[in-house]
């Protein structure tokens, strides 16, 4: 036979639980200034400040160069390279490159272009208006298509920087994804520059 704990035995735990809970209650508003406090320890809201100075300060256009590089994962056999390897450009100005993409496999495949650029802090002086990297494109056997970017760079990027390499990677995208998009495209209808 088991035997029932009595009452008086109970009140301990049943005080302990309910303190637990209320500081863990307590614990919880407590993170969010705890969260700030260690934020501006490491530094880390300080870096939207600095952001935000640097925004406001007006510099003058200057000129740079940019590089446009391009791969393809081994298992995609499209033809995928940038028009213009390379333009001397001037800040605050804005300028169209293609891209050309052909696919040169015998299926309907859908890709998705991941860009990046070098050095990474020009990532935040990159101002991209249309990009082919915003949707996923698919394209039937053969079929080919020209891919504009259009973009500026904010004048105020350290003059330092002198030349800045964007590249764009494509990557196959699974069936089901692909098909979603697909329908996604067709209530769309819109085609574009494809021959």
């Amino acid at each position: 036979m088991v035997l029932a704990p009595d009452r008086p035995a109970r009140r301990p735990l049943l005080i302990k639980l309910v303190v637990a809970s209320v500081l863990m209650f307590g614990f919880s508003f407590a993170l969010v200034p705890l969260y700030d406090l260690m934020c501006d320890a490491l530094g880390i809201g300080k870096i939207r400040v600095a952001k935000a100075s640097i925004a406001s300060t007006t510099i003058a256009p200057h000129t740079l160069s940019i590089e446009f590089v391009t791969t393809n994962t081994e298992q995609l056999n499209w033809s995928f390279y940038p028009l213009v390897k390379s333009l001397e450009i001037t800040t605050s100005e804005t300028y169209m490159v293609n891209f050309f993409a052909k696919n040169n496999t015998a299926n309907t495949m859908t890709v998705q272009a991941i860009p990046s650029i070098t050095p990474i802090l020009g990532t935040e002086y990159l101002i991209k208006t249309q990009c082919f990297c915003f949707e996923q494109q698919t394209l039937a056997p053969g079929e080919s298509i020209k891919m504009p970017v259009v973009f500026l760079i904010d004048s105020t990027l350290p003059k330092k920087y002198s030349t800045l390499t964007l590249s764009y990677s494509l990557f196959e995208l699974k069936q089901e994804t692909a098909s979603s998009q697909q329908r996604n495209k067709a209530a769309e209808s819109n085609l574009g520059g494809r021959t």
